[in-house]
């Protein structure tokens, strides 16, 4: 064999070598953000079930305490019927169970775009989702196309839902991408609008648990009042129970901050993905992966 034939073959070993590396690269990349996506997704979930408890709780302190304060009519002499429901039975009235539904599809349209990504990044071998996730895809691409997500400023609303029907079409159609870094971009300015509402969502949730955690704490002052009016100083007792029961009942207000900062991490990492120079070793991906851990550990410690 010629020298020149040798030096060829070589040359072009190292080229394909460099190329299958900077592919598992990208692979690997692409893989922790779907991760990272998934972690954040089970803390998004974690926190609106904290709102439910949340709502669940006050109903029933609001009964107990219209219960207890209740007077007897003058001329009766009888209490009038107050609703006391003893039993764990709850129906959320604030985030109800059926628009608990439609934030699990925003969120299941950010964990599909991602297995969706991922997908691609398996290669040829792998370039289509489960039945289950396509149908699910399609789904929420209906309930989009209906209007069927509402934004907590209604004038958000048109985007948002054109934002879901973007990347659910994308979720269907994602095999017609040829590259990654093209499908991460064009899903990229949809994906900050859909992060930009659960973001949204998230504030007015910690602000609603804060409001009812105020409004249980205020229920036990004028019980308190009462009790040191008939028990004076042994009432110091009662107050003792009351902050101890306090600490057991209250759900303390989420650090909605450190969510919202993983959420924006996800589009910080797509954008980095869309833009990807370095074969795929994306600093924005570990970083996403972190906070999504962290996040998801700490929601799921308060649930």
């Amino acid at each position: 064999m010629r020298l020149f034939q040798v030096i060829t073959i070589a040359s072009a070993a190292v080229f394909m070598s460099g190329c299958s590396t900077g592919l598992t690269q990208m692979h690997n990349t692409v893989t922790k953000f779907d991760q990272g996506v998934h972690s954040a997704s089970t803390a998004e979930m974690a926190l609106f079930h904290q709102v439910q408890t949340a709502d669940c709780r006050q109903q029933f302190y609001k009964q107990a305490f219209s219960f207890a304060t209740a007077t007897k009519d003058k001329k009766t002499h009888k209490y009038p019927a107050v609703s006391l429901d003893l039993t764990p039975s709850c129906t959320p009235q604030e985030l109800t169970n059926t628009q608990l539904q439609i934030r699990q599809k925003l969120i299941d349209t950010i964990t599909l775009y991602a297995d969706a990504i991922q997908a691609l990044a398996n290669g040829t071998d792998d370039t289509d989702l489960s039945k289950n996730s396509q149908d699910l895809a399609r789904n929420i691409q209906g309930l989009a196309k209906q209007e069927g997500f509402t934004a907590v400023t209604a004038s958000d609303t048109a985007a948002v839902n054109t934002a879901v029907e973007t990347i659910t079409s994308f979720i269907v159609d994602h095999t017609k991408y040829k590259e990654i870094k093209e499908a991460a971009s064009s899903v990229q300015p949809a994906l900050t609008i859909v992060i930009a509402q659960l973001k949204a969502e998230n504030t007015s949730d910690a602000q609603s648990l804060a409001s009812k955690a105020d409004a249980v704490a205020n229920m036990f002052h004028p019980a308190l009042l009462a009790a040191r009016d008939q028990m004076g100083s042994a009432s110091f007792l009662d107050v003792i129970d009351a902050h101890i029961a306090l600490q057991s009942i209250i759900i303390p207000t989420p650090n909605v901050t450190q969510l919202n900062d993983t959420l924006d991490a996800i589009v910080a990492a797509n954008q980095a993905i869309a833009h990807a120079t370095n074969d795929g070793a994306i600093p924005e991906v570990s970083n996403l992966i972190n906070r999504a851990r962290q996040a998801a550990t700490l929601f799921n410690s308060t649930k």
